[in-house]
């Protein structure tokens, strides 16, 4: 009798230690269900949003640079139309002072267009197009005169250019730099077209 009671002691000992090890299961097992649902698993890559960090970042630079590059579109066109104009007035036979003027054009014009296309430009911006028809419109014109009258409206031509060059790079051309190198660029096509123009000048002055 006293071996059964103590099997039965035994037996109800177990029941209790087990019913308590599946409530502690249980309870494990919410605390877990509770974290899941609170701190959801995600497969999102930290860099993610860093990367979009940066892209915000980075949108103002890709703004100022397409504005540099239209900028010295503008330019190249400006550079096309002085040697094209160049070429126009040595075609059409002028002499002197004023050819020496119009082979300078050329060359010096030239090499800034190289310098300028080495730095990416943008072409077909709008103003650039702009600038290029205005150009062609105004050689037309020229094209029309001959002889004195033909040098004389070069000239005059040369001075209105470079005037509205200058106004065209202290206004819009040099502010929109963003590169050094760019910046460097353009203030000395500043100085050259500075120089242009008083040289056109002085053929302007020499003339009449």
């Amino acid at each position: 009798m006293k071996v059964r009671h103590l099997f039965v002691l035994a037996a109800v000992s177990i029941g209790v230690v087990s019913l308590s090890a599946c409530r502690d299961n249980d309870d494990t097992n919410d605390v877990m269900a509770e974290t899941s649902d609170a701190v959801p698993v995600t497969n999102a890559d930290p860099t993610d949003e860093s990367t979009e960090a940066m892209a915000s970042t980075d949108q103002p630079d890709v703004q100022a640079s397409m504005a540099e590059r239209n900028a010295l579109g503008v330019l190249n066109a400006i550079n096309e139309h002085e040697i094209a104009a160049g070429k126009q007035a040595l075609s059409k036979g002028v002499k002197g002072p004023v050819a020496a003027y119009a082979q300078m054009m050329i060359d010096q014009h030239t090499e800034n267009r190289d310098k300028t296309s080495a730095l990416n430009p943008e072409s077909a911006a709008p103003h650039a197009d702009a600038q290029r028809k205005k150009g062609e419109q105004a050689l037309a014109m020229l094209d029309e005169k001959s002889g004195d009258a033909y040098s004389k409206a070069y000239v005059a031509a040369m001075v209105k250019d470079h005037t509205e060059a200058l106004a065209a790079l202290d206004s819009k051309l040099i502010p929109a730099a963003g590169r050094a190198e760019v910046t460097t660029h353009l203030a000395a096509t500043r100085e050259h077209v500075a120089t242009h123009l008083a040289q056109a000048k002085q053929l302007e002055g020499a003339a009449n």
